[in-house]
């Protein structure tokens, strides 16, 4: 009997504790603090400790506390004792916490998704990965020498580097990495005053199966949505190209706000992409179009697929070699060379025409690429700019795959005349007619035929309100506290921009067009719609006006505008 009632204690000794200990919850926290403030969390009105996670990791804070059982918030705690609590509770939960992020109400949010209204090309065989996670907002932060970042930011049209240290938190996942190359990306978005970053890992590191990442500044567009919904079309048309979704970054001490990240298309982007991520994959050349650069200029060349015979004029910088071929020469323009030939020199009334097309060129990646981008008014891509494109050397199918890229001066955001871009009839938008490529491909009449429905396909299926509102409203309800968060940061660009007067748009025009496309001038650019996205860069634009509009400037459509109207034109165009 006394061994009978030992055992019952003991049981119930257990099992008190074991009540006990359930009750125990770990509490974690992202926040970026100084060093004489501290975190806590209260749980029904008590407040507990929380520290560093790690040592490596400056932003995210842990600690025990008991489960709530009204609710419980965040709060920093100041030198002076002091104290600034989330002004919301949370609700209870009974097991540790994912990392929240301080004074955002939600976790994850529920977005729509778009309808996959065509396959994947043949050609993509796409690594899972778990960079783009939908309806979360993770967390970025870059620690390095501040005196060469000031250096950086102070002459951001230089290529400088720092070698830095980056965290990255997401709900569930804390990484961090040593050796990380931070650099300034883009051109003219360097003379932004919030600045976009190119982030290369260490040669042994990947960040999700990517060793190099683009954090996008978002800098032109006040409705932050406009690369996320872009890049969401091209997959949803089953195009090539990079993902994209949102972070926040932090630089040492101070917050940069809420920007975009996207895969840079460098090694391995391309197994990635066409391999699931096979380390023995042979790929070709990968070629980017980047409009001209001063040499090019002064020999009248651009990145339009022209043929030229003189094969040392392709390096003029007008193109890039984004990515050698596998064991291939560190810089050969040959195979471009011998492309464009093709379509200087390719068939199309002939009976053979679209095999020998397809034998060149996987015709579905440029045909789908251009409805989008008149869709989409695309006002940086192959037909505006002759810029933001890749052309892919496919090695396994021996022809060559269109990627569209860089997806922010779409959807309204424009320095072109925007009633040709939205008119409805493709033949009106800026450079369609010029560009070789496109021009030799519709003189084919299949060709020409599946052109034109896949414009009105597209816009039946996929662009228009009906199919992109929803997860447009829910992108929105996702971004509106990290938005505002964002509009009170202060920036650490040079803000080139905003030493531009605005009351000179009229009289010299072209030190405006300088600052928003540098040198040269593309002959169907509208000076004044040039001139007022110069004149917008630096003004404050209400989210929900950039969302919804109209906003009052002509090089900038709401969202939900633009869509409805192009909707609306294409179908009236294809009616009539």
């Amino acid at each position: 009997m006394h061994l009978l009632n030992s055992l019952i204690s003991s049981l119930l000794v257990s099992t008190a504790l074991a009540i006990e200990m359930s009750s125990i919850v770990q509490y974690s926290v992202v926040d970026l603090l100084n060093q004489s403030e501290t975190m806590g969390v209260t749980v029904d009105n008590a407040t507990y400790p929380l520290r560093l996670r790690s040592n490596n990791t400056r932003i995210l804070y842990s600690g025990m506390g008991p489960a709530a059982k009204s609710g419980y918030n965040y709060v920093r705690i100041y030198s002076n004792n002091t104290v600034v609590e989330e002004p919301f509770k949370r609700a209870p939960v009974t097991q540790n916490t994912v990392n929240e992020f301080f004074n955002r109400t939600w976790n994850n949010y529920s977005i729509a998704r778009l309808p996959q209204i065509y396959p994947p090309l043949a050609a993509i065989k796409r690594v899972p990965s778990q960079l783009h996670k939908e309806g979360q907002i993770p967390t970025i932060h870059i620690s390095g020498n501040q005196t060469l970042f000031d250096k950086m930011h102070g002459n951001s049209t230089a290529d400088l580097s720092v070698m830095s240290n980056v965290s990255y938190v997401s709900l569930n996942d804390s990484l961090f990495y040593q050796d990380v190359e931070v650099s300034l990306a883009g051109r003219s978005s360097r003379w932004l005053p919030k600045l976009s970053y190119n982030l290369k890992l260490d040669k042994k590191d990947r960040l999700y199966k990517y060793r190099r990442v683009k954090l996008r500044a978002l800098a032109t567009d006040p409705s932050y949505i406009r690369e996320q919904l872009a890049y969401d079309i091209v997959k949803s048309v089953g195009l090539a190209s990079s993902e994209f979704s949102f972070v926040r970054v932090f630089l040492n001490d101070q917050p940069l706000g809420l920007f975009g990240i996207i895969e840079t298309f460098q090694d391995p982007w391309l197994a990635n992409t066409f391999a699931s991520g096979s380390t023995s994959y042979k790929n070709g050349y990968l070629y980017q179009g980047v409009f001209m650069s001063p040499q090019s200029a002064t020999q009248g060349h651009i990145s339009d697929l022209s043929y030229i015979s003189n094969i040392t004029a392709y390096g003029d910088g007008q193109y890039k070699i984004k990515q050698e071929a596998s064991k291939g020469d560190k810089v050969n323009w040959k195979p471009l060379q011998d492309f464009t030939k093709f379509i200087s020199t390719a068939p199309t009334n002939q009976s053979n025409a679209v095999i020998t097309w397809k034998k060149h060129v996987d015709t579905d990646s440029f045909l789908r690429s251009m409805a989008l981008e008149v869709l989409l008014g695309f006002a940086d891509g192959y037909f505006a700019m002759a810029d933001n494109y890749y052309v892919y050397q496919n090695l396994e199918a021996n022809n060559y795959i269109y990627i569209p890229s860089d997806m922010d001066l779409t959807l309204g955001s424009t320095m072109f005349n925007l009633s040709q871009m939205w008119s409805g009839n493709y033949s009106t938008f800026p450079g369609l007619k010029t560009r070789p490529l496109m021009e030799k491909i519709l003189q084919v009449p299949q060709f020409n035929k599946q052109y034109n429905e896949l414009l009105a396909n597209f816009t039946n299926m996929l662009i228009n309100p009906n199919k992109t509102n929803n997860r447009i409203d829910d992108l929105v309800g996702m971004l509106q506290e990290d938005v505002a968060w964002d509009k009170t940061i202060p920036r650490v660009g040079d803000n080139i921009f905003g030493q531009i007067d605005p009351t000179a748009a009229g009289n010299d025009t072209s030190s405006i067009l300088g600052a928003v496309i540098g040198s040269a001038v593309p002959m169907n650019m509208d000076p004044v719609t040039a001139a007022n996205m110069a004149q917008r860069i630096n003004a404050s634009i209400p989210f929900m006006t950039a969302v919804d509009g109209p906003t009052g400037y002509i090089s900038l459509a709401g969202v939900k505008e633009w869509i409805s109207s192009i909707s609306r034109n294409v179908t009236g165009f294809y009616h009539s």
